[in-house]
């Protein structure tokens, strides 16, 4: 997945502004979201907000600075969770 092939939901959008208040919209896939405030505290607040609001788990091996590098890559590894638990 390239940063100008994503289309998440607006509620992935939602979730990440509430967040992190620096982010603005159109939501970015190649903003780095440390610049933005996300340090340790708002990555939990995040990991949490997104598992509940998508009903899934994050596996534990995903859990890493890439992940949560870009929204682009946390909405790949996002959708491919939601994608596992459809099959």
């Amino acid at each position: 997945m390239t940063t100008t092939d994503v289309s998440w939901d607006a509620g992935f959008e939602q979730l990440l502004t509430s967040v992190l208040p620096r982010v603005t919209s159109p939501l970015d896939p190649a903003l780095d979201l440390k610049a933005v405030g996300l340090d340790s505290m708002a990555t939990i607040e995040l990991l949490v907000r997104l598992e509940d609001q998508y009903d899934l788990e994050i596996p534990e091996g995903q859990l890493t600075g890439a992940t949560f590098a870009t929204p682009g890559a946390l909405w790949a590894v996002l959708a491919a969770q939601r994608a596992g638990a459809r099959a």
